[in-house]
């Protein structure tokens, strides 16, 4: 059998640049949230540019009209990109004092 150096072989005219297309308008338009100016302690989403946010709590019961219990799963992420599956927190990163 021959080394895998000889079975692979490429053909240099096959190889063709795709021309590079416009973004959809839905991705247009979050690159524009995102460049937008945020006013000082606004939260916004650093994936997406959406700025809800929401706590998933599991097994809340109700006692005496309030919540009470449950285990926080996820806490101020970005909802849109929590619908998607994707975790993105919303908060900014705590720096270490130097």
């Amino acid at each position: 059998m021959l080394p895998l150096s000889r079975r692979l072989t490429y053909s240099w005219n096959m190889l063709k640049l795709v021309p590079k297309i416009d973004p959809p308008l839905k991705e247009k338009v979050r690159q524009r949230v995102k460049r937008m100016a945020r006013p000082e302690g606004l939260l916004q989403c650093n994936r997406c540019g959406g700025r809800t946010i929401m706590t998933a709590i599991n097994s809340v019961s109700i006692v005496n009209g309030r919540k009470t219990g449950g285990t926080v799963l996820a806490k101020d992420v970005c909802a849109d990109c929590y619908l998607h599956g994707v975790h993105s927190p919303m908060l900014p990163e705590l720096q270490h004092i130097k």
